[in-house]
């Protein structure tokens, strides 16, 4: 597993240098100083839900991707919990789930960001008509229920619906010391969001809806 944080590091460094090069021609970038994590869900043979041959780890890391590089373009200093199919358990790990889980909170804690956003899919077979994205926050968390106040209005009116946003438990936001949220994309099970779910022209446009979520909460908040 260490190459592995090898490998984010030397991602990070990369951030920060396209980050500076790009502040210096263009001085209005809008996340400027701004620094967050991403968290694609899932990974290596944690694939997450799946319908047929659609595997949600791959899209979370494709959509968690592009809303990256979609920041970097904007000064923001973001970097990934993973950078390819991969947790972040060790081989011989008695629990892989619980140690990846572990593992992703301390990237997240020691990593110096303000806040960050964990990438998910949703899937509810018993159901298929079901669809749209959601946006989940800790309870009692205040910071954390603006973000996702935000980036649900963004959502919302991108896939024309009005889901409310949800708190829960999840063991990522007890464990973590900034605020943040998780956004369920959609719903893999919905033939119409699946379909869109796996195209990248798709997966960018949402990259950059959750990106103007995500500013318009930094915009509300005094980093």
């Amino acid at each position: 597993m260490k190459h592995r944080y090898v490998f984010i590091l030397i991602i990070i460094l990369e951030v920060v240098l396209i980050g500076v090069k790009h502040v210096n021609r263009n001085q209005q970038v809008s996340l400027f100083g701004i620094s967050f994590v991403i968290d694609p869900g899932h990974g290596g043979k944690d694939n997450g839900s799946c319908f047929n041959e659609v595997l949600e780890d791959e899209i979370n890391l494709n959509i968690a991707t592009k809303l990256m590089n979609i920041s970097i373009n904007e000064g923001a200093i973001s970097s990934l919990t993973r950078i390819g199919d991969y947790d972040l358990s060790s081989d011989d790990a008695s629990n892989h789930k619980r140690e990846d889980l572990k593992a992703r909170v301390d990237y997240i804690n020691n990593s110096g960001a303000q806040f960050f956003i964990s990438i998910h899919m949703n899937s509810y077979p018993s159901n298929v008509n079901v669809n749209g994205p959601m946006v989940y926050y800790e309870k009692n968390n205040e910071e954390s229920k603006q973000f996702a106040e935000e980036v649900s209005k963004v959502l919302n009116e991108f896939s024309n619906s009005d889901k409310p946003i949800h708190h829960d438990d999840f063991y990522l936001f007890r464990n973590t010391k900034i605020p943040g949220i998780l956004v369920e994309c959609g719903f893999i099970s919905n033939s119409k969001d699946r379909n869109n779910l796996t195209n990248e022209l798709y997966q960018q446009q949402f990259a950059k809806k959750l990106y103007e979520g995500i500013e318009n909460y930094t915009l509300g908040e005094r980093f």
